[in-house]
């Protein structure tokens, strides 16, 4: 039997450490991002989520609550942004990538009461474009507001999910 399990924690605990490793694998060795663009100035301020399998540390993302200027023309609009979502490369091809995105959407929805929180509309992502249809089949949508862009020199996408859509895929029975 899988046991799965998404802990929460903050920058710099012990649990920390192996976010930090799963990040410096997969993005600093295997796509060989630079080191000084993988650790920012929103690690400390951000909720940090690591997915444990059968005690095995697998994956891991990371979370905040931003400013989403002129989203549907609104102005005052702040958004739940989803980031770093890594999974080693041992783990891929099980599932775990999508366990993750699910649990990790759930964790943010649950906790910050989001269904009550009308200033907080959608959660939104970059994406590497790579996994556009990845998040998709997730529910996610990409904003063709934005063209595609690059980070570390990767292009990327912008993508968000309603809280509306959260609520019916990731909550109906």
């Amino acid at each position: 039997m899988t046991e799965s399990i998404l802990i929460s924690t903050e920058f710099n605990t012990d649990i920390f450490k192996d976010i930090k490793k799963i990040r410096y694998d997969v993005f600093v060795i295997e796509q060989e991002c630079p080191e000084e663009e993988e650790w920012d100035e929103h690690d400390e301020k951000s909720k940090h989520l690591l997915l444990k399998i059968n005690g095995d540390s697998v994956g891991c993302a990371r979370w905040r609550k931003i400013y989403y200027p002129d989203y549907e023309g609104n102005m005052d609009c702040h958004v739940i942004k989803m980031e770093r979502f890594a999974v080693l490369k041992q783990f891929r091809g099980k599932n775990y990538g999508k366990e993750l995105v699910k649990k990790v959407v759930q964790e943010i929805y649950q906790k910050t009461n989001i269904e009550q929180n009308t200033d907080y509309p959608l959660f939104m992502i970059n994406a590497q474009q790579y996994v556009e249809k990845f998040y998709q089949s997730l529910g996610f949508e990409t904003d063709k507001n934005i063209p595609i862009f690059y980070e570390a020199s990767i292009p990327h996408v912008r993508m968000i999910i309603s809280k509306d859509t959260i609520k019916n895929l990731y909550f109906s029975n």
